[in-house]
């Protein structure tokens, strides 16, 4: 299957359960730190899910727990055969809005045990528990560009936009190389080294990790775009579909 026949299904897939969805994010059990430590320790069959891309996965996550990209929960194998099993979310605390996303993907994918650690990374690492890490990035700065000046500058840059697929319906800066935040560590190579990269998200919020990411793999002149697409929005610059 082509990769842009897989972003289709897995779009339309995302779409359908943003529309669709029948379970709301306030209908979950939510753990503490203790109680999620207590759950893992008692030897009891329970998977914990971060469902961010595997780049802030490796930058710290809770021991034992399994990383699957959000955008990748649709068609993902790695998921219990057993529905019964049951099935915890956290990714960065209150604020991140993947744990919330995730539980309900999974309620409606037919597991009724799905509970969501609210507090996520900053809340177990208050309560004094480790986290685990796989070659985290250096604390590289990543300078930030603002939407007046990248659209001054679109020919002598190369967009590089790291969104889930299914917010491409928005529509994504001219010229933007389109790699999901989940896929940039097996998909940058394709990003050319001829031209200056400013990497663009939904608010702002992801493109310091990816910039950092791109920096470790030798692309010199990364910024990143302040606001995201929200802002390049708002501000009514050009926008392809």
């Amino acid at each position: 299957m082509s990769r842009q026949m897989s972003f289709s299904i897995i779009t339309l897939t995302m779409i359908g359960f943003m529309f669709f969805g029948t379970v709301r994010a306030a209908d979950f059990q939510n753990l503490t730190a203790q109680e999620l430590k207590t759950k893992m320790d008692s030897g009891g069959s329970v998977m914990v899910v971060n469902p961010l891309s595997d780049i802030e996965f490796n930058e710290g996550h809770i021991p034992g727990s399994v990383n699957i990209p959000f955008h990748l929960m649709p068609t993902t194998d790695q998921l219990p055969e057993d529905k019964s099993t049951p099935i915890v979310t956290y990714c960065l605390g209150p604020k991140c809005i993947f744990y919330k996303k995730a539980a309900m993907l999974l309620a409606d994918r037919g597991y009724p045990h799905v509970i969501t650690f609210k507090g996520g990374v900053p809340a177990w690492v208050k309560a004094g528990f480790p986290l685990e890490q796989k070659g985290a990035l250096a604390k590289t700065e990543i300078p930030t560009v603002n939407a007046d000046a990248l659209n001054g500058m679109l020919a002598r840059v190369q967009i590089v936009d790291i969104r889930s697929p299914s917010l491409y319906a928005m529509g994504w800066i001219p010229s933007s190389k389109k790699i999901p935040l989940g896929l940039l560590s097996a998909e940058y190579a394709d990003i050319p080294k001829d031209k200056p990269i400013v990497v663009v998200d939904h608010a702002g919020k992801q493109v310091l990790v990816a910039g950092r990411f791109l920096k470790s793999k030798g692309y010199d002149d990364v910024q990143r775009l302040q606001g995201g697409l929200m802002v390049w929005s708002r501000k009514g610059f050009a926008l392809e579909r």
